[in-house]
């Protein structure tokens, strides 16, 4: 079997995931197609093969990060007041797949299509909300940076992710 990354559509199974976080469960199942239909952000899921029963999936929608806000450098900010970037604003993998490493792989997909977007329209953050403190600590070790007034917000330079992919 073959896990891959599509769009979500109606035709996929959402009854059955469950990452262990309530509330991504129900966002996932009442709100993430809705959001697709409006414009307002995008979901990426993972299926096997031809099983439309979701495995993981990862939302993505344009945000502006406040320098002053959010607590940011000068430098980080590139001297902006408010700085263009992507927010993976949903990311969860259902508990079948937990402690395999799949949570890495999950992360460079999302990545990989927040880089894209911005290779076409600008962006210089991806900025993650972590849900929790494991959450937070997972982005960490990712590369992510905690800003400093936002509790669990966490940001990565878009060129540190275009150099680590082999792009910038």
């Amino acid at each position: 079997m073959t896990l891959f990354s599509t769009a979500l559509t109606a035709q996929h199974d959402l009854s059955q995931f469950d990452c262990g976080k309530p509330v991504l469960d129900e966002w996932l199942r009442t709100k993430a197609l809705a959001a697709d239909r409006g414009m307002t952000s995008r979901t990426y899921v993972w299926i096997f093969d031809a099983d439309p029963t979701v495995k993981a999936f990862y939302t993505i929608a344009p945000t502006m990060v406040d320098r002053a806000e959010d607590g940011i450098s000068n430098k980080l900010a590139a001297g902006l007041r408010s700085v263009p970037g992507f927010l993976l604003a949903k990311f969860a993998l259902d508990k079948s797949l937990h402690g395999q490493g799949f949570g890495a792989d999950l992360l460079h997909d999302a990545i990989t299509k927040i880089m894209g977007a911005a290779l076409v329209s600008g962006g210089r953050l991806i900025v993650v909300d972590a849900i929790d403190d494991g959450a937070a600590s997972f982005y960490e070790k990712h590369g992510f940076t905690p800003v400093l007034n936002t509790p669990h917000r966490l940001v990565l330079k878009m060129s540190t992710a275009l150099k680590a992919f082999g792009i910038g």
